[in-house]
């Protein structure tokens, strides 16, 4: 039996908002969700990255939903054919089913420890989970003042938009690329993790047919002609993904039409392998009076701010997941993962043979 494709894209980031995931708007709307509940440590990452490769062996295509704060550990498996996703619910952003006990089953992997009290570990677990809270606390605080620097760094190119410009490119574009099933998803296209800044465009828009890379500082409007061009053609009935800005929730920097294969990309100052099919629109060509030695010098003192905070959070989450190391040190000592295995087993073929029944909705 031929495997089924592995896809991976990040459903969280630390923004400058905090801590934020996607996957309760991913997880709407589907037949089955299996919610892991537990102490980090306890497998959750574990058992979905094994059941997800136990559905692909077995002919299923597969989208493993990758984390920030683990960017190598998935948070949660989506099965689309099946309408089935298995995730870990306990994030920062507590995740429980919306229809209990009917679509949503939550399996406490608490209940799979070998020893229910855990000897001798109570204050140094009440000292690593305190300290955990306060560095990303102390990470998420710099995240902010890093989003207001950013903020600065767009003024140079944002105060020569020109309106009339962005909106003239924007029906060029649409006229030229909208030529069907309606709908939305959204992820991230980069997270901000302890390892850096990580991001899949480049693997995620590699089989896109055509795909138009939008170049130029920030503040130039990129984010801005995605979203618009992104608006029409929802209108125009296709099914979109989003992916957002792994530091900044609400910009958009890639949008694809999957049903066309093409693909719009911020490319900012992103390295890019670019395709010879690639269309790369050059968009300080549609701002006003901009001069780049200018800009450079009004936006270089905030850039640096901006970067220096970055690193600075970087330290910071790197501090809060040295921690939770600890943390899932102490609790997998604790569980029996032999019987967390059994009920991973069952829970496979519980998906299998729940996506073989027929579906009344």
């Amino acid at each position: 039996m031929k495997s089924g494709e592995i896809r991976y894209v990040l459903t969280s980031s630390n923004t400058s908002q905090g801590f934020y995931t996607f996957i309760p708007d991913l997880i709407r709307g589907l037949r089955k969700i299996y919610i892991l509940k537990g102490a980090p440590g306890s497998g959750k990452s574990t058992f979905i990255r094994l059941l997800g490769e136990s559905l692909s062996e077995k002919g299923y295509e597969i989208e493993f939903w990758i984390s920030a704060l683990d960017p190598v550990n998935p948070d949660g498996v989506h099965i689309p054919r099946l309408g089935t996703a298995v995730i870990n619910g306990s994030l920062p952003q507590p995740i429980d089913p919306r229809y209990p006990g009917a679509t949503g089953h939550i399996i406490y992997l608490g209940e799979y420890r070998n020893k229910k009290e855990l000897n001798g570990k109570t204050r140094e677990i009440i000292e690593l989970t305190d300290r955990q809270e306060e560095q990303n606390g102390k990470a998420y605080e710099v995240l902010k003042n890093a989003g207001q620097a950013r903020e600065q760094v767009k003024t140079a190119a944002r105060v020569c938009l020109h309106m009339g410009n962005i909106s003239k490119l924007i029906e060029e574009l649409a006229s030229e690329l909208l030529r069907e099933q309606p709908g939305e998803r959204h992820y991230f296209a980069s997270a901000v993790t302890a390892d850096g800044v990580v991001n899949y465009i480049d693997e995620i828009s590699n089989e896109c047919r055509r795909r138009y890379i939008l170049k130029g500082p920030p503040g130039s409007g990129k984010s801005l002609v995605i979203t618009e061009l992104a608006q029409l053609a929802r209108k125009k009935g296709y099914f979109l993904e989003y992916y957002h800005c792994g530091f900044e929730v609400e910009s958009i920097v890639m949008v694809i039409i999957r049903n066309l294969q093409l693909a719009l990309i911020d490319g900012g100052n992103m390295e890019l392998s670019v395709k010879p099919w690639d269309i790369v629109v050059d968009m300080t060509t549609y701002l006003d009076n901009y001069n780049p030695e200018e800009a450079a010098a009004r936006s270089s003192e905030a850039g640096r701010n901006y970067e220096s905070l970055l690193l600075d959070a970087q330290v910071k989450l790197e501090n809060a997941h040295s921690t939770l190391k600890e943390l899932k040190k102490i609790y997998t000592g604790f569980m029996d993962f032999e019987q967390l295995d059994k009920r991973r087993q069952e829970i496979l073929e519980e998906i299998i043979n729940h996506g073989s029944r027929p579906q009344f909705l």
